[in-house]
């Protein structure tokens, strides 16, 4: 009888382990970012001007030596940063751009770019593109948002 109980015993707590290994393997697997498809095509002259202005002499080795980095850039060029037009009155509570520092982390002689919707740079503001909730910021003296939105995990 004792062998039945304690072979019943072993069972019942190996289960219990491995249920509690697949649960902490699901936390993880929240860590791994999906990444469109469109991070797959080559960087567009546009946007390596883009990198030049704000990494300077450091491209190669802060992204384009980083494939993960590569990734991470040209999903936030591609993918998360929008501006568009708002058509409500007040947007006094959205925080401006302004206050947003500029990132001269590698380009010492970055000075604040003046506003254009067209070509717009998120790479020389030092955003925390790793927020988990989306960002809005409002062009100082205009209605234009420019909107982060969070990077899209599994």
């Amino acid at each position: 009888m004792r062998k039945i109980i304690f072979f019943f015993s072993i069972v019942i707590f190996s289960n219990i382990g491995a249920l509690i290994a697949q649960n902490d393997f699901k936390k993880h697997d929240k860590w791994i970012t999906h990444y469109p498809s469109n991070v797959d095509l080559p960087f567009s002259k546009s946007e390596l001007k883009k990198l030049e202005e704000a990494y300077g002499q450091n491209l190669n080795d802060q992204i384009l030596d980083r494939p993960i980095r590569v990734k991470d850039i040209k999903d936030i060029l591609r993918n998360r940063v929008n501006i568009y037009q708002e058509n409500i009155k007040d947007l006094s509570t959205i925080p401006l751009l302004s206050n947003i520092p500029t990132f001269d982390i590698y380009n010492h002689k970055l000075n604040r770019p003046v506003f254009n919707r067209n070509n717009f740079n998120p790479l020389l503001y030092n955003f925390n593109f790793f927020l988990k909730t989306k960002q809005i910021y409002r062009v100082d003296n205009t209605n234009f948002l420019v909107v982060i939105k969070p990077r899209e995990l599994k």
